[in-house]
Protein backbone atom coordinates (compact mmCIF):
# COMPACT_ATOMS: atom_id res chain seq x y z
CA UNK A 1 0.00 0.00 0.00
CA UNK A 2 2.59 2.34 0.85
CA UNK A 3 4.52 1.87 -2.84
CA UNK A 4 0.98 2.93 -4.33
CA UNK A 5 0.77 6.24 -2.03
CA UNK A 6 4.16 6.79 -2.67
CA UNK A 7 3.47 6.44 -6.46
CA UNK A 8 0.38 8.57 -6.43
CA UNK A 9 1.84 11.36 -4.20
CA UNK A 10 4.81 11.66 -7.09
CA UNK A 11 2.51 11.70 -10.23
CA UNK A 12 0.89 14.62 -8.46
CA UNK A 13 3.83 16.75 -7.39
CA UNK A 14 4.76 16.05 -11.47
CA UNK A 15 1.40 17.44 -11.93
CA UNK A 16 0.01 14.21 -13.77
CA UNK A 17 -3.06 13.96 -11.26
CA UNK A 18 -4.58 16.45 -10.70
CA UNK A 19 -6.11 17.15 -6.73
CA UNK A 20 -9.00 15.27 -7.43
CA UNK A 21 -7.77 12.41 -8.73
CA UNK A 22 -4.95 12.20 -6.26
CA UNK A 23 -7.85 12.34 -3.44
CA UNK A 24 -9.62 9.60 -5.72
CA UNK A 25 -6.32 7.34 -5.88
CA UNK A 26 -5.77 7.50 -1.99
CA UNK A 27 -9.21 6.71 -1.36
CA UNK A 28 -9.05 3.62 -3.83
CA UNK A 29 -5.67 2.50 -2.34
CA UNK A 30 -6.87 2.86 1.46
CA UNK A 31 -10.86 1.24 0.49
CA UNK A 32 -11.29 -2.66 1.79
CA UNK A 33 -11.09 -5.25 -1.12
CA UNK A 34 -14.42 -4.59 -3.73
CA UNK A 35 -15.50 -1.16 -2.28
CA UNK A 36 -13.77 0.90 -4.64
CA UNK A 37 -14.75 -1.00 -7.49
CA UNK A 38 -18.37 -1.18 -6.66
CA UNK A 39 -18.73 2.64 -5.07
CA UNK A 40 -21.83 4.12 -7.15
CA UNK A 41 -22.79 0.72 -8.77
CA UNK A 42 -26.51 0.54 -9.86
CA UNK A 43 -27.32 -2.54 -11.69
CA UNK A 44 -29.26 -2.82 -15.03
CA UNK A 45 -32.69 -3.35 -14.21
CA UNK A 46 -34.47 -6.19 -14.69
CA UNK A 47 -33.71 -9.65 -14.22
CA UNK A 48 -30.62 -11.10 -16.17
CA UNK A 49 -29.64 -14.22 -17.28
CA UNK A 50 -25.49 -14.27 -14.91
CA UNK A 51 -25.20 -12.16 -12.18
CA UNK A 52 -21.94 -10.94 -12.72
CA UNK A 53 -19.26 -10.81 -9.73
CA UNK A 54 -15.62 -10.03 -11.48
CA UNK A 55 -13.51 -10.28 -14.61
CA UNK A 56 -12.01 -13.85 -14.10
CA UNK A 57 -9.52 -13.54 -16.81
CA UNK A 58 -8.43 -12.42 -20.27
CA UNK A 59 -6.81 -14.85 -22.64
CA UNK A 60 -4.16 -13.12 -24.54
CA UNK A 61 -2.84 -14.81 -28.26
CA UNK A 62 1.03 -13.81 -28.57
CA UNK A 63 3.20 -14.99 -30.58
CA UNK A 64 6.33 -15.60 -28.16
CA UNK A 65 4.55 -16.91 -24.91
CA UNK A 66 8.80 -16.72 -23.14
CA UNK A 67 8.78 -12.73 -24.06
CA UNK A 68 5.16 -12.34 -22.74
CA UNK A 69 5.11 -13.90 -19.61
CA UNK A 70 9.04 -11.70 -19.01
CA UNK A 71 6.87 -8.42 -20.10
CA UNK A 72 3.23 -9.10 -17.89
CA UNK A 73 5.50 -10.36 -14.99
CA UNK A 74 7.92 -7.69 -14.78
CA UNK A 75 4.92 -4.67 -15.41
CA UNK A 76 2.09 -6.04 -13.53
CA UNK A 77 3.83 -8.51 -10.39
CA UNK A 78 2.15 -11.79 -10.21
CA UNK A 79 3.26 -15.70 -10.37
CA UNK A 80 3.67 -17.60 -13.28
CA UNK A 81 1.62 -20.51 -12.09
CA UNK A 82 1.05 -22.58 -14.97
CA UNK A 83 3.10 -23.42 -18.00
CA UNK A 84 2.35 -25.81 -21.08
CA UNK A 85 4.40 -29.23 -21.72
CA UNK A 86 7.16 -28.78 -24.36
CA UNK A 87 5.44 -31.04 -26.23
CA UNK A 88 1.73 -29.44 -26.01
CA UNK A 89 -0.09 -28.67 -28.71
CA UNK A 90 -0.57 -25.15 -27.85
CA UNK A 91 2.14 -23.41 -25.91
CA UNK A 92 0.96 -21.29 -22.76
CA UNK A 93 1.49 -20.41 -19.11
CA UNK A 94 -0.85 -18.39 -16.70
CA UNK A 95 -0.18 -15.47 -14.96
CA UNK A 96 -2.00 -15.43 -11.38
CA UNK A 97 -2.84 -11.94 -9.93
CA UNK A 98 -4.45 -11.58 -6.77
CA UNK A 99 -8.12 -11.79 -8.02
CA UNK A 100 -7.96 -12.47 -11.48
CA UNK A 101 -5.55 -14.34 -14.43
CA UNK A 102 -3.88 -13.93 -17.50
CA UNK A 103 -3.98 -16.34 -20.22
CA UNK A 104 -0.94 -16.26 -22.29
CA UNK A 105 -0.89 -18.94 -25.44
CA UNK A 106 0.62 -18.96 -28.87
CA UNK A 107 -2.73 -18.93 -30.99
CA UNK A 108 -1.91 -16.94 -34.06
CA UNK A 109 -1.83 -13.46 -34.50
CA UNK A 110 -1.80 -11.48 -31.92
CA UNK A 111 -5.05 -10.80 -30.20
CA UNK A 112 -7.32 -10.60 -27.18
CA UNK A 113 -8.65 -14.32 -27.61
CA UNK A 114 -11.31 -14.20 -25.41
CA UNK A 115 -12.56 -12.90 -21.89
CA UNK A 116 -14.28 -14.37 -18.95
CA UNK A 117 -16.70 -12.80 -16.59
CA UNK A 118 -16.83 -15.19 -12.85
CA UNK A 119 -20.85 -14.92 -12.40
CA UNK A 120 -22.83 -15.96 -9.23
CA UNK A 121 -24.35 -19.67 -8.96
CA UNK A 122 -22.60 -20.85 -12.00
CA UNK A 123 -23.24 -24.46 -12.98
CA UNK A 124 -22.52 -25.07 -16.34
CA UNK A 125 -25.51 -27.69 -17.55
CA UNK A 126 -28.04 -25.03 -16.05
CA UNK A 127 -25.89 -22.16 -17.50
CA UNK A 128 -25.86 -23.54 -21.04
CA UNK A 129 -29.37 -23.79 -21.39
CA UNK A 130 -30.05 -20.50 -19.92
CA UNK A 131 -27.94 -19.28 -22.58
CA UNK A 132 -29.48 -21.19 -25.44
CA UNK A 133 -32.76 -19.87 -24.10
CA UNK A 134 -32.13 -16.40 -23.71
CA UNK A 135 -29.50 -15.84 -26.41
CA UNK A 136 -29.51 -18.49 -28.81
CA UNK A 137 -27.99 -16.19 -31.53
CA UNK A 138 -25.03 -16.47 -29.30
CA UNK A 139 -23.77 -19.57 -30.34
CA UNK A 140 -23.22 -21.02 -26.54
CA UNK A 141 -21.01 -24.20 -26.62
CA UNK A 142 -19.20 -26.52 -23.88
CA UNK A 143 -15.61 -26.89 -24.07
CA UNK A 144 -13.59 -29.65 -22.51
CA UNK A 145 -16.46 -30.26 -20.50
CA UNK A 146 -16.19 -27.29 -18.13
CA UNK A 147 -15.62 -24.19 -20.22
CA UNK A 148 -18.38 -21.95 -21.44
CA UNK A 149 -18.45 -20.07 -24.40
CA UNK A 150 -20.63 -17.61 -26.10
CA UNK A 151 -20.15 -15.13 -29.11
CA UNK A 152 -21.89 -11.16 -28.57
CA UNK A 153 -23.05 -9.49 -30.89
CA UNK A 154 -20.00 -8.75 -33.10
CA UNK A 155 -18.17 -12.00 -32.81
CA UNK A 156 -16.23 -11.34 -29.81
CA UNK A 157 -15.68 -14.83 -27.62
CA UNK A 158 -17.07 -14.79 -24.10
CA UNK A 159 -17.09 -17.10 -21.38
CA UNK A 160 -18.90 -17.14 -17.97
CA UNK A 161 -17.46 -18.88 -15.33
CA UNK A 162 -17.82 -19.51 -11.52
CA UNK A 163 -16.26 -16.82 -9.42
CA UNK A 164 -13.02 -18.87 -8.42
CA UNK A 165 -12.67 -20.82 -12.09
CA UNK A 166 -9.46 -21.17 -12.60
CA UNK A 167 -7.81 -20.46 -8.80
CA UNK A 168 -8.03 -24.07 -8.50
CA UNK A 169 -4.33 -25.09 -10.00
Amino acid sequence: MREAVENLVTLFEQGTLSRGQLIEGLLAVVAPPGVAGSAGFEPTPGTPTFRGRSLNHVTLSVTDVERSKEFYSRMLGGAIVWESQPDAKVEGATLALPDCFIGLFKLGEPKIHHFCVGVESFAIDSAIEKLKTDFPESQPLIYRGKELYFHDPDGLLGQVSAVDYGRQR
